[in-house]
């Protein structure tokens, strides 16, 4: 007997689509694992590296106190000693570097040197601080210990004196981690170190070798700028106004050294109806004085707009500028700030510089408060015999604050007024135009 069936057995198989969302989830969880096992592999890696480095920081620490303590020290620095200051190590296939600072340390417990008790000799024992970063390593974050090594004798009177150095910001504020590099070429061999304030600015330097005028100090940042101490008779003249540190035996030393972030200038050079003028020279001179009675730091510098009439002027230090053109083809008609004005830190100013064609005897006029600030509107009026002219701060096409202008002027005597509601009135009297441009800096008082 034959059986017959109607049932039909399907033979579809997986559609496009669903192969496609198949293969996405596939390629989902096969990711997922790769990451997780990636994560996991990062993570022993890491571990190795981190035990490698301990196990590197302990045999040095080691090494360090086995030494005899007058042996205990950075080669060239304070205290003076037999360990580098920079070692590279290789360590279970790790290449480490390892930078060793080593300090004296005085202790409050005996008094402290200048404070009360005097400590005579401060050096009471010492710090060994070692930092270790991997050249080579995928995944590291940088080590750091530290030691003390104290003395096995007693305690004697100190010969050497101490140097405390403090790096402050523009508002007076600390700046931590800020690069000290300190030199004295009067000891034997030369002391050179380098290391970072503290947290509050500071870097103590116990037990410091006498000298006058023997230490010179660099205090710098990224991105900030940079002071120092200078030698008498160096960059700053004769008479530094910080000069290079003095230490006296059994006395602390302290100077302070001030650093912020640099700004920049972006001057445009412009002519009267604020079209670019190209190719225009110009100036800029700082006000703070390194030396006396006038060894600036930031000394007149020279520099030209390009094609575009543009020209960044770039890692400036905070301070009271002046910028005069230098072309002679162009007198200055006025800026978009006083000839004369304050760039802050961390500040970006642009400075559009009006410019005209010269002609001798030229005269622009800056008018400002007593705090430094423009002022526009006041009524400016030039006159002598057979010239009278009156000008308002600021009425022209491209601002110029608290500023007007003449050039062309007649030879002579002048008398200046300038006057604003508000204002005691200035009058300046005789004016004597003796050079082919000036700049008239009035000040009014309310």
């Amino acid at each position: 007997m034959a059986f017959g069936s109607d049932r039909k057995i399907s033979s579809r198989g997986f559609t496009l689509i669903e192969t496609l969302v198949g293969s996405f989830i596939f390629l989902l969880v096969a990711l997922s694992g790769y990451r997780a096992f990636a994560a996991l592999m990062d993570a022993v890696i890491f571990s190795q590296a981190k035990i490698a480095g301990t196990s590197l920081a302990n045999e040095s620490i080691e090494i360090t106190r086995n030494l005899p303590y007058e042996d205990v020290g950075v080669e060239s620095g304070i205290p003076s000693g037999k360990i580098p200051r920079n070692q590279t190590f290789v360590k279970d296939g790790y290449s480490f570097d390892l930078q060793t600072t080593i300090r004296n340390v005085d202790d409050l417990f005996d008094g402290t040197i200048g404070g009360i008790p005097n400590d005579s000799s401060p050096a009471d024992y010492k710090s060994a601080d070692l930092d270790i970063t991997c050249s080579n390593c995928k995944i590291f974050s940088p080590l750091r210990f530290t030691t003390l090594v104290a003395p096995r004798t007693l305690e004697t009177a100190s010969n050497n004196g101490a140097l405390f150095i403090q790096v402050f910001d523009a508002s007076g504020l600390p700046i931590p981690n800020a690069s000290l590099h300190i030199v004295n070429t009067q000891t034997n061999p030369d002391t050179i170190i380098d290391e970072l304030s503290d947290n509050e600015g500071w870097i103590k330097i116990v037990d410091a070798p006498p000298g006058t005028n023997a230490y010179n100090i660099l205090a710098t940042k990224e991105g900030y700028s940079r002071d120092e101490t200078y030698p008498p008779g160096g960059a700053a003249g004769p008479d530094p106004l910080k000069p290079d540190a003095t230490v006296v035996v059994q006395e602390v030393t302290q100077l302070s050294l001030s650093i912020d972030r640099t700004s920049s200038l972006n001057v445009s050079s412009i002519d009267q109806a604020c079209v670019i003028s190209p190719n225009v020279g110009f100036s800029l001179t700082g006000s703070k004085l390194i030396g006396a009675p006038s060894v600036l730091k930031y000394p007149t510098q020279n520099f030209t707009t390009d094609a575009s009439g543009g020209y960044l002027v770039s890692d400036l230090e905070w301070d009271n500028y002046s910028v005069l053109l230098t072309s002679i083809s162009y007198d200055l008609a006025g800026a978009s700030l006083l000839p004369s004005f304050a760039l802050n830190p961390n500040e970006n100013k642009a400075l559009n510089l009006v410019t005209v064609p010269h002609l001798d005897k030229a005269l622009l006029v800056s008018v400002k408060d007593p705090n430094g600030a423009a002022i526009d509107g006041a009524t400016v009026r030039l006159e002598k015999t057979e010239f009278d002219e009156t000008k308002n701060t600021n009425s022209g096409a491209c601002p110029t604050p608290g500023q007007v202008f003449w050039n062309g002027l007649p030879d002579g005597e002048y008398t200046l007024t300038v006057s604003k509601t508000g204002f005691q009135t200035s009058i300046i009297t005789p004016l004597n135009l003796s050079l082919p441009w000036q700049n008239q800096i009035i000040i009014l008082s309310p």
